[in-house]
């Protein structure tokens, strides 16, 4: 490839600092004298030069300031710079500047771009070098790359041959599940995903030392290719010997009893994994990577190693926030990974917002009198205030953020004992107590006349709960794949130290699902009840349902959807329910958008629910991913909005909706 842009010649100074004259050397006191200047005079001529060529040649490179893509009709020059090294001048920020134009780096990105079109089964793409304008004043160059596409080749066959053992699917029923489709461009990572679908089945069926062999024949005239999967299963395999390597100062007890594999069971794969992420989730390790041993030695189990790496011990974060339901908040957390040796957890939390003021004392026991099984025992303080965490008032105007309860104050002071175990991998399920006393506070005089003078009355409550959990998404904080159940069930009796005797049921289902690309479909459904029985005929504020807010039907303010007062303020109900449907899209890089749908209410009754009186609410969004999950904008525009309603709400926060 030809070099558009050359550096400067080196200089010399040979007219300026060579000799041109000599003296007579009859007096050889001066001809010495003469001599000694003359040599000193070339040394420093010569140190003079060294130094102007060695400037020289670090002269700046030209700056790229424009990088053109001519002949591109698949990708767009967007997707194709973010493949190239060497990166143009950026319109944000304005002083930006772009990469120096070195001809070398330029000819390897030539290659990127073509390689990324050749992982996507456009195997006969060319890319080159086209125009270089130079503007040598502005030091700036600008870049025109040409593309040849060609066209696709496409998938016209896939065979999957060798051994298919009796534990693996039918050869029919293989085919559903691979990445690769007839018809379609035989792209890199279908390819890639196919093959370890299938070894994946091998290794999970035992077959440890399996191999997958491909093979790919292409037509260049008929632009297809024939893709073969040799199966090579081996023997089945037992697990070996296994070891912990890198602990330091959590036992190695405490590790072993988050495996879910034993020696001289059948490989797995599956329950490798499984244990590498039960490792993880003890919260002590930064990294956990298991090992195969002996892959080699044909005919003997298989050997596993997990070498583990610990965190600190303890922690200390510090975290400002600001939503426009909390305003501005301040939380402070202190953690101990690793109290007793075996990863036990102490964490103490302080939060402030404008909403709530709480402190945590939490103790969590990963193992607790067998496998899968931890403890966990919570002290609280919460006092629900309303304060102004944002002097200023800039929130309340772009946000029009609304106290939560306006009527009171309430402050409770109790603990939980919570036992959770982990059935399967995707089936769990926990049982507790909790102890609290609920105490009102500046409570509004009205207030106390309503619904039987019960809504804001002090009390005690010792409620025994169960919940349930049945989750197949792929991702905690942003999934994009599968379906969460969840259930949970409320006890409280007058006969067991409470002063209310009531049950409450809550149950939620979420589904996601990947529509076509990108985009992904998400939709929720949220239904409970309360009953009250015995010589309970209502139950207070806080063990009523509320609706309303970012993560609730969007468009209302927080708990403002539902029964309120004759103070019009929120007096929640004994019957709720709620959905969403949600479509997500990627916009460009890590911020993405979504448009939703809202609907829901709470109703006064136990196991009421008027559908004519649902309320609902739509509008867009943007995401912004992050580490801790996506960052939130969500306008809600209420879809039947009544007199002294607004248009809907502006809403900032982090985390999806749900």
């Amino acid at each position: 490839m030809k070099d558009h842009w050359v550096l400067p010649r080196r200089r010399t100074y040979e007219s300026a600092c060579s000799p041109r004259w000599l003296v007579d050397d009859s007096w050889w006191l001066w001809g010495l004298l003469l001599a000694s200047m003359v040599l000193f005079t070339q040394a420093a001529c010569a140190t003079k030069e060294a130094r102007v060529v060695e400037a020289d040649s670090e002269a700046p490179l030209p700056e790229v300031a424009k990088i053109t893509f001519v002949g591109n009709t698949q990708f767009s020059s967007r997707t194709l710079r973010k493949q190239m090294v060497t990166q143009q001048r950026p319109l944000v920020p304005p002083w930006g500047r772009g990469e120096p134009y070195n001809p070398a780096t330029v000819e390897g990105d030539l290659r990127l771009v073509q390689k990324y079109y050749f992982d996507r089964g456009f195997l006969e793409t060319t890319v080159r070098l086209g125009k270089v304008q130079l503007d040598p004043e502005a030091r700036r160059v600008r870049l025109e790359i040409v593309i040849d596409e060609g066209s696709p080749t496409l998938v016209s066959a896939v065979h999957i041959t060798g051994t298919i053992p009796p534990e693996l699917p039918p050869v029919q029923e293989l085919h559903k599940v691979l990445s690769l489709r007839l018809g379609k461009p035989i792209n890199k990572a279908d390819f890639d995903r196919s093959m370890d679908l299938l070894l994946t089945r091998l290794r999970d069926a035992s077959y440890a030392r399996a191999d997958v062999v491909p093979q790919t024949e292409v037509d260049t005239d008929t632009h297809t290719a024939v893709v073969t999967f040799e199966l090579v299963p081996g023997a089945r395999t037992a697990i070996g010997h296994i070891t912990i390597a890198g602990r330091q100062r959590v036992t190695e007890r405490a590790i072993r009893r988050q495996l879910s594999i034993e020696e001289g069971q059948p490989y797995s794969a599956e329950e490798i994994t499984t244990s590498e992420t039960a490792i993880y989730g003890l919260g002590a390790f930064q990294a956990v990577t298991p090992h195969l041993l002996n892959l080699e030695e044909t005919g003997t189990p298989i050997d596993v190693a997990f070498q583990v790496r610990e965190q600190k011990p303890h922690t200390v974060q510090v975290g400002v926030g600001f939503s426009s339901v909390e305003r501005f908040r301040l939380q402070v957390e202190w953690l101990h990974r690793n109290l007793f040796g075996d990863a036990e957890q102490l964490r103490l939390t302080a939060k402030v917002s404008s909403i709530v003021q709480e402190f945590k004392a939490r103790l969590h026991l990963p193992y607790f009198l067998a496998k899968r099984t931890t403890f966990t025992q919570t002290l609280f303080g919460r006092n629900e205030q309303d304060i102004n965490t944002d002097p200023s008032g800039l929130s309340d105007a772009l946000f029009n953020v609304k106290p939560a309860h306006s009527d009171f104050y309430l402050l409770s002071i109790g603990s939980e004992t919570r036992v959770a175990h982990k059935f399967t991998r995707t089936l769990s399920g926990a049982i507790g107590l909790e102890l609290s006393q609920n105490t009102f506070r500046h409570v509004n005089p009205i207030v106390l006349a309503e619904e039987g003078g019960k809504l804001a009355e002090d009390n005690l409550l010792f409620v025994q709960f169960a919940e349930g959990q049945w989750n197949t998404s792929d991702n905690l904080l942003n999934p994009a794949q599968g379906v969460i159940i969840r259930s949970r069930l409320e006890h409280s009796n007058t006969a067991l130290l409470s002063d209310v005797s009531f049950a409450k049921l809550l149950l939620e289902a979420r589904h996601y699902q990947r529509l076509w690309g990108p985009l992904i479909l998400a939709n929720r459904l949220k239904v409970g009840t309360i009953q009250p029985y015995g010589s309970s005929a209502e139950v207070p504020f806080n063990v009523r349902f509320l609706a309303g807010g970012p993560g609730s039907v969007r468009g209302f303010a927080l708990n403002r959807l539902g029964p309120v007062s004759s103070t019009d303020q929120p007096i929640g109900g004994l019957s709720l329910i709620e959905g969403s449907v949600e479509l997500r899209f990627p916009i460009f890089g890590d911020l993405g958008g979504v448009v939703f749908g809202d609907f829901g209410n709470v109703f006064r009754n136990s196991s009421t629910y008027h559908l004519a009186d649902l309320r609902y609410a739509v509008g867009p969004g943007v995401r912004y991913n992050t580490p801790i999950g996506p960052v939130r904008l969500d306008v809600g525009f209420l879809v039947d909005r009544r007199r002294g309603e607004n248009f809907g709400r502006v809403e900032l926060s982090i985390g999806q909706a749900f």
